[in-house]
């Protein structure tokens, strides 16, 4: 018992008086770099695709959920389309509208809309 005892407090010594040394450069053909450098360079380009992931993500649930909230309150018009042939929805006080790709209403006066084409 005692030979185990000490052998586990031999190996606790050493493991705490060795300092650990970490690599914070590389050589590369005689070149020193850091080390750090590629591994930023590779976040950085990897939190731009997340946050340009997460707005189209985030555009795309807006103008889903607009969407369905529309076509529940208001009615969508059988005789109007927008101008570029998106479809309109009339609130309860009569004001056109249609949803854009971010989900936002975008109000059109009647003059601005196009009969729809059967």
């Amino acid at each position: 018992m005692k030979k185990i005892f000490g052998i586990v407090v031999v190996i606790a010594f050493l493991n705490i008086s060795t300092p650990g040394y970490a690599q914070n450069t590389t050589e590369k053909k005689g070149v020193v770099n850091k080390a750090g450098h590629g591994i930023k360079k590779g976040a950085k380009k990897g939190w731009k695709g997340t946050k340009k992931g997460a707005k189209t993500v985030g555009n795309e649930t807006a103008e889903t959920a607009t969407k369905a909230k529309a076509k529940v309150t208001d009615k969508k018009s059988d005789q109007w389309v927008g101008q570029d042939g998106q479809t309109i929805y009339v609130d309860d006080g009569n004001k056109y509208y249609w949803i854009n790709e971010k989900g936002a209403r975008m109000f059109v006066n009647k003059e601005q809309l196009k009969s729809k084409q059967k």
